[in-house]
């Protein structure tokens, strides 16, 4: 049996188009949603639906990691589907990604490509490396940008992809784990709250413990993209982004890489607050918005790791 564990927060109307299209192409699935306090309306069709559903409710939004094993934990099959709300399944998908880890034990977890909802490949969002002092510095100082494909930067460009290929980290918004690998690394780390960095941790410790991670790209799923971004600030996101992202590095390379991503992190971070002064970051954001929103991200990322200098 495969079960799919949907953890939503606030995530509207898209929730449902994700439900229905696994009742659609996803027939004889277990569907689990696990809701984090949700105070939207994301839930009222739920009672359309029936017993094809199971609706676990938290009573505080517990973050989706905590939100994840609850659902694994509690599922039947021997393969779970991690799954985003704002992600809808297409015809012979969720049987694509079973059928490559029935085929082979030795691959643990298995990610999907995504599209946008005209059809266009989400070729950005796909598939990363794991992360590196290196890439952080890429990233933060704009070389992704001038400099898609210099050496440094994580993020993997699948140009004519068409056969699957072991890979670091596919996109977690959509992501095929075995019950046997949940097992043997314990599920998701928690302490990555409330969200970012949970699914890089969990895929480095299957690398870790032996198990292969493949991207199928004839497994297609349509993915909206950025939902729970507009239930927070700019400013609280990217201090939860930096701060989970600082936490990975402590545990994975140690204090001192933590140490340096910490600096490059805050380095960015200033650079971008004086930019935004010239450029708005966001079309939405003036730029003493954008600017403000950076510097506060900041100063609270100071605060909180004060005993990491």
């Amino acid at each position: 049996m495969i079960s799919i564990v949907i953890v939503n927060w606030n995530s509207g109307s898209l929730l449902e188009k994700c439900v229905r299209s696994l009742l659609t192409h996803a027939v004889g699935c277990q569907i689990i949603i696990v809701d984090n306090a949700s105070s939207d309306s994301s839930l009222n069709f739920v009672d359309e639906i029936g017993t094809e559903l199971s609706v676990m409710r938290n009573d505080r939004n517990a973050g989706f990691a905590a939100g994840s094993n609850r659902g694994w934990r509690e599922s039947k099959g021997n393969v779970v589907l991690f799954l985003n709300p704002d992600v809808e399944c297409l015809p012979g998908s969720i049987s694509c990604l079973e059928r490559t880890l029935a085929c082979d034990p030795s691959i643990w977890a298995v990610g999907g490509r995504f599209v946008s909802p005209p059809g266009r490949s989400q070729k950005d969002f796909n598939v990363r490396a794991f992360p590196t002092v290196r890439s952080v510095f890429s990233e933060m100082f704009f070389l992704d940008e001038v400099w898609p494909s210099n050496p440094w930067s994580h993020i993997v460009h699948l140009r004519n992809c068409r056969q699957p290929l072991d890979v670091d980290q596919p996109a977690a918004a959509c992501l095929m784990v075995t019950r046997t690998a949940l097992e043997a690394i314990g599920g998701f780390d928690e302490a990555f709250y409330p969200a970012w960095f949970e699914d890089v941790d969990l895929c480095r410790r299957i690398r870790n413990k032996g198990g292969r991670i493949q991207f199928h790209p004839n497994a297609c799923f349509v993915h909206h993209g950025s939902y729970s971004l507009g239930n927070i600030s700019r400013s609280d996101f990217l201090e939860s982004f930096h701060t989970n992202q600082i936490r990975y590095f402590r545990k994975h390379y140690g204090r001192t890489a933590a140490r340096r991503v910490r600096r490059l992190i805050l380095l960015g971070l200033f650079l971008r607050a004086g930019l935004s002064m010239i450029h708005p970051p966001a079309m939405v954001m003036s730029r003493v918005a954008g600017s403000r929103a950076f510097w506060n991200a900041a100063r609270r990322i100071c605060m909180l790791h004060e005993g990491e200098k």
